[in-house]
């Protein structure tokens, strides 16, 4: 999914902006987004489903929290809030989409009167046209009502500055899809432009101070199970349990980033009944008894208080059935329980097509 090649250089570009402040105020806003754009096709099984261009509407709520944490003294006390999206991707096969968001907006250049400013947000989608063997068999991007949904923002404020009221402008991606849980599924992406206007609520007041923050930067060793179920990319096909055993080295290397890499072996059981169907279909020999796969990868954590936002690079060195790629990435979210245990959850993609929501438990020596 194309997606995921946006969502790195977003992260990257997030984590080596230099915030600074020292006091300011800020404001609970609203804000209301038109957007137009152009729908990827990032797959040639997508050229009858795209018709035209995508448009819709952006709606948010932000509020600023001016608690002295560190992780608000580290990233320049970002807004979050809630958001909603309706989209009409103006196809009579892929319909209307609508979105739910937890977001939140980091200022990258908060010494400029005009700010550039960083939205993701992550939630829940409904497509109003899924794909149907009958009725909608043309709709390769979605095969269910229920979806996963992201989008990011990258806004610049324009006019009314000084006033309750602003005009703003931004390049917009969003994406749909349900992650393998129902195929076919191989995702909407919308690169838009917006225009929105932006209403100042109550004003925050926010001083910044200046903290040293302890700093662990030994390496560490992890441990980290993963599972769930998902389906091959044969359309109704079953669902079938997957799981993942990894292990991970991690260098903390500032207040933001940790470096990883590691080894895993995959155990994904859709492979035998994807690979007893492409030798039927196709006349292959794959071992129809063989769901191993095992894989090496580096990556990037950016921390933010127990969480960090992941993204991760991988190459399958034994891949014994093959499937879409040699290569494979992760994208997602750790969550530190402790000094010892945390939490994760992530999508694997493997280049363009996701392969499976992953739940996570691992352990830190």
């Amino acid at each position: 999914m194309i997606k995921s090649h946006f969502t790195f250089w977003f992260l990257a570009i997030s984590c080596f902006t230099v915030f600074s402040q020292n006091e300011s105020t800020r404001y609970a806003n609203f804000q209301a987004d038109f957007f137009y754009g152009f729908i990827i096709e990032h797959d040639t099984s997508l050229d009858a489903a795209i018709q035209g261009n995508g448009y819709g509407l952006l709606l948010s709520y932000n509020k600023v929290n001016n608690k002295n944490t560190k992780f608000n003294s580290l990233y320049n006390y970002p807004e979050r809030g809630y958001s909603f999206i309706y989209e009409n991707f103006n196809s009579t096969i892929l319909g209307e989409a609508f979105g739910a968001y937890r977001h939140y907006t980091y200022n990258l250049n908060p010494s400029k009167k005009n700010h550039l400013k960083l939205t993701t947000g992550f939630g829940l989608g409904y497509s109003t046209k899924p794909y149907d063997a009958i009725n909608n068999n043309q709709n390769f991007a979605i095969g269910s009502h229920f979806l996963a949904s992201a989008y990011f923002k990258l806004q610049y404020v324009q006019l009314f500055k000084d006033q309750n009221l602003s005009l703003n402008s931004a390049i917009n991606i969003i994406h749909f899809s349900n992650m393998s849980f129902k195929n076919p599924n191989l995702g909407i992406n919308t690169l838009a432009l917006n225009i929105g206007v932006n209403y100042k609520l109550k004003p925050v007041e926010v001083s910044k101070k200046d903290s040293v923050f302890s700093l662990d930067t030994t390496l560490k060793y992890h441990i980290l199970l993963r599972g769930g179920f998902n389906q091959s990319k044969v359309i109704d096909s079953d669902l079938y349990p997957f799981f993942t055993a990894t292990f991970q080295l991690g260098k903390t290397i500032n207040n933001f980033s940790t470096l990883t890499g590691g080894v895993e072996y995959l155990n994904a059981q859709f492979l035998k009944a994807y690979s007893d169907h492409i030798n039927n279909k196709e006349g292959q020999n794959y071992p129809e008894n063989n769901a191993s796969r095992v894989g090496i990868f580096v990556g990037h954590e950016l921390t933010q208080n127990h969480f960090s936002f992941i993204t991760q690079i991988g190459l399958y060195v034994y891949q014994p059935v093959p499937y879409e790629s040699m290569i494979y990435e992760r994208f997602g979210f750790h969550y530190t329980l402790n000094n010892h245990w945390f939490a994760e959850i992530s999508m694997k993609v493997n280049l363009f097509r996701a392969e499976a929501l992953e739940f996570g438990l691992g352990y830190t020596f």
